[in-house]
């Protein structure tokens, strides 16, 4: 700092020492205003000069500055950088406790998460199940108010018949009643009209009704005991024969009398009053009539309601069956006829006996592009299930376990494509139903027809696995859905509904071993 005054100071000096020769030889040469003029040049030369040196010096004096207001800048930014620093640190050090606390609470925000993911699939698994129950108690409390109503109708038919039955009993009881009312009082007017005739033929001969002594007569002990029948028991004994026969029991002095030969009224009419024998009178006819009658009480049995046994054919809408005897590639059954249109809805009811321990293959309909359109398919393998095929390889499984017992059952399986729903019968009772199943599909016509046997081909590829082995009776197809009432009454006998295309009256050839039975009962299906 100095040095650089020094260097100023020199400079000026040596400025000044260079002008005062020139100043001195500018007076001596020229005039004063000439020097004057000068002088004012010269002035103004050296403002401008000092102007320009102040200048200068100011650069320099600012680049001698620059360095030695460095350290005082580089203090103040290290004493900046410090506080940042300290700043920053602190920045750092909540940065990363806030950084430690969100981590914390994230990681037991995730806790809870799973937790309430484990909870929230928990609650799904539940209501799943808890609808699959709901569905299950849904389709057994429906099945159970079908089979109550069913029983129901039984109960109140039964309930019928024996009211009807009780009626018809009460009318005859009513009727066995007049009848013998009518019959004491026929006998009271024979008793009287025979005691009038013995009173007025001989004192002798009167016999006394109310004692129970027996009256002699024109027959012989050998002569069966008489049985009178009036006209108000005609009905009644032509309805029951053994019941209403009138018994007379003969008493014990009548049994002791037959033992010896006893003398003919007319006789001891003839000793007493000897009169000649005349012939016998109305009155007196009707008297030896009713000889038994008048010495022993009248005894009748009263019916009792006995149990009208079941006739021998009650499922008489069959017509005919099927007998598939033995498992097969052979045995098989075809239609001359198809389905002429498309189908949306569809009915398959038929009477089963199956000879196995499984259900084979009952109807199988084929087209050129799909050999599974309609299927009921069972095999060898699948003991206690049956595939009902709609549109392969749509399907669904029903339960046939029931009718594996060797007896005659009723299977019968509806479906609407309406509603993607279907419903499975045994035995007029709801087995099975279900629903989403080939919404909208429909089975396109001109396909074949086979019952027996599953084809993998239009019209063949069989297995012998898959053959049904045993008897089908009144198989029946309807192209539209068949209500409860509607199976309950095939399955009870009370004829076909309406609608059927087609039957075993369309069947075309019997293949292999089949028979084909005709037979109007199912009882005669044998």
């Amino acid at each position: 700092m100095s040095g650089c005054r020094a260097s100023v100071g020199f400079l000026l000096i040596v400025i000044y020492l260079h002008t005062q020769p020139a100043f001195r030889h500018v007076a001596a040469q020229k005039s004063p205003k000439n020097f004057i003029d000068r002088l004012k040049r010269l002035d103004e030369k050296f403002r401008r000069f000092k102007e320009e040196t102040l200048h200068r010096l100011q650069g320099i004096a600012d680049n001698y500055n620059l360095p030695y207001n460095s350290d005082s800048h580089v203090q103040l930014l290290t004493d900046q950088y410090q506080n940042i620093s300290i700043l920053l640190t602190d920045f750092q050090d909540r940065t990363a406790h806030d950084l430690n606390t969100l981590k914390y609470w994230t990681k037991k925000l995730q806790r809870k998460t799973q937790k309430l993911d484990q909870k929230v699939t928990a609650l799904e698994i539940a209501l799943h199940e808890q609808r699959k129950l709901s569905v299950k108690e849904s389709k057994k409390q429906r099945s159970l108010l079908f089979n109550l109503t069913q029983q129901l109708q039984d109960h109140r038919s039964w309930i019928g018949s024996i009211s009807a039955h009780r009626s018809e009993l009460q009318g005859g009881f009513r009727g066995l009643q007049d009848a013998l009312k009518k019959q004491v009082d026929i006998t009271t007017r024979l008793q009287g009209q025979v005691n009038t005739l013995l009173q007025n033929n001989s004192p002798s001969s009167r016999v006394s009704l109310s004692s129970g002594e027996s009256l002699t007569s024109n027959r012989t002990p050998q002569e069966p005991a008489l049985r009178i029948q009036t006209s108000g028991l005609e009905h009644s004994q032509r309805s029951h024969p053994a019941r209403n026969k009138v018994h007379i029991k003969p008493s014990k002095e009548m049994r002791m009398r037959n033992k010896l030969p006893l003398p003919r009224p007319t006789q001891v009419l003839a000793r007493t009053q000897n009169q000649p024998q005349t012939k016998p009178k109305p009155e007196e006819q009707i008297e030896s009539d009713v000889h038994d009658l008048a010495q022993v009480p009248l005894r009748h049995r009263i019916p009792q309601q006995q149990h009208i046994p079941r006739k021998t054919g009650t499922l008489c809408n069959v017509n005919s069956m099927l007998h598939f005897p033995s498992s097969s590639t052979e045995n098989y059954v075809t239609f001359k006829k198809s389905f002429l249109n498309g189908i949306h809805e569809m009915s398959v009811c038929t009477w089963l006996k199956v000879e196995v321990d499984y259900v084979g293959t009952l109807l199988s309909y084929a087209t050129e592009d799909n050999d599974n359109k309609l299927v009921l398919y069972g095999r060898s393998s699948k003991l206690s299930s049956l595939d009902f095929v709609i549109g392969d390889p749509a399907y669904r499984e029903l339960p046939v376990d029931t009718i594996l017992d060797g007896r005659w059952h009723h299977f019968c399986v509806i479906w609407s494509s309406i509603e993607g729903r279907f419903w499975h019968y045994t035995d007029r009772r709801l087995t099975s139903t279900g629903s989403n199943f080939q919404k909208g599909y429909e089975i396109p016509g001109g396909g074949s027809i086979i019952l027996g046997q599953e084809q993998d081909s239009l019209g063949g590829g069989f297995d012998e696995a898959e053959a049904f082995v045993g008897r089908m009776a009144g198989f029946t197809v309807w192209n539209r859905m068949l209500s409860p009432g509607e199976v309950s009454g095939i399955a009870t006998g009370k004829g076909l509904p309406r609608g059927a295309v087609l039957s075993l009256d369309d069947v075309d050839q019997l293949n292999g071993s089949v028979h084909h039975v005709s037979c109007g009962c199912l009882e005669q299906c044998m």
